[in-house]
């Protein structure tokens, strides 16, 4: 079933939407229902959520910290006709009155020292500690529904850290998948789903692989498939362009 293309402004000067999203969003599929209610971590320009939103009509929030990310998410949401709430805030110091049946997060997962930025945008959509993982699962626990899924990815690397700390905050990981650049290579991406207290085994889905050979735009059929499927359009612009944030269209923290 061909889907409706999302077009989506995105910072020129600041840190862009990538596969991982892309393959993130496949992955959440699994777990995503009619009208549930998302919230999308650190959205950036809204990416995640605003597939979710078109592909399964779900009750949307988008949080971000970034003025320039989040006044993005909410003109994205605008241009492509999709109802969603944008919140331009610290995911930490935000309350919600309500909780999620899925919260979905491409978080910032390399170390410092590793990729760092002079760029401010970059730096904190890249480096763990602008989001630390334990936080912001003990953050996911709180406003999480009792039944309801975490989803995100990180650096495959991190694997054993990341599945500790899940456990130490009461988060159990059921589903992961690990993506692969190549065949031949080690795993540079994984995709986790985890709910609170669940007892089921951890269950490991095929790997994705995500290209046959070096060559960019060599990719296996089933990653053609995912990019077919998301079916999006990027956009740049810089974020000195943005004359005008229009915080009236955003959920501030003192208006919650």
């Amino acid at each position: 079933m061909d889907t409706k293309l999302l077009r989506i402004y995105q910072l020129l000067d600041g840190y862009c939407y990538n596969s991982d999203s892309l393959f993130l969003f496949d992955f959440a599929k699994k777990f995503l229902k009619k009208s549930m209610e998302v919230l999308d971590i650190g959205c950036g320009s809204g990416i995640l959520g605003l597939l979710c939103a078109r592909d399964f009509n779900t009750q949307t929030t988008l949080i971000e910290k970034d003025i320039h990310n989040a006044y993005l998410a909410q003109k994205n949401s605008l241009l492509n006709h999709i109802e969603s709430r944008v919140i331009c805030a610290d995911i930490f110091e935000t309350k919600f009155e309500n909780k999620f049946h899925l919260i979905i997060s491409n978080p910032p997962f390399y170390r410092e020292g590793i990729l760092d930025s002079k760029n401010t945008k970059i730096a904190m959509a890249r480096n763990e500690k602008f989001m630390p993982f334990n936080l912001l699962c003990k953050k996911i626990k709180s406003i999480l529904h009792p039944n309801g899924h975490f989803v995100f990815c990180y650096d495959a690397k991190e694997s054993h850290r990341i599945f500790h700390t899940l456990k130490e905050v009461g988060l159990h990981a059921r589903f992961c998948r690990f993506v692969y650049p190549r065949i031949d290579k080690d795993a540079t991406l994984i995709l986790i789903e985890a709910k609170i207290n669940s007892k089921s085994s951890l269950k490991i889905l095929p790997p994705l692989i995500t290209h046959h050979s070096s060559h960019q735009k060599d990719n296996t059929k089933e990653v053609q498939e995912i990019y077919k499927q998301c079916n999006t359009y990027s956009i740049k612009i810089n974020s000195k362009d943005i004359k005008d944030t229009n915080a009236s269209l955003l959920t501030l923290p003192n208006s919650l």
